[in-house]
């Protein structure tokens, strides 16, 4: 159960920085008028919406 606990904890701190990290890269997407650099960043982007629902999933599973 204490594992189980330490894991959620780890998880929800990963979900709070990954969740951080996706709004930072949105903000710079909408300022960057260089498109291929904008195009870089919008993949960096939609990693990290894709890390927040994979960690979504491992909260879950522990809960």
């Amino acid at each position: 159960m204490l594992e189980q606990a330490m894991l959620r904890d780890q998880f929800q701190a990963l979900l709070t920085q990954e969740q951080q990290a996706e709004k930072i890269y949105a903000e710079l997407v909408a300022k960057l008028t260089d498109p291929e650099l904008r195009k870089q960043v919008q993949q960096l982007h939609h990693d990290k919406q894709r890390h927040i629902r994979l960690t979504e999933r491992l909260l879950e599973i522990v809960e």
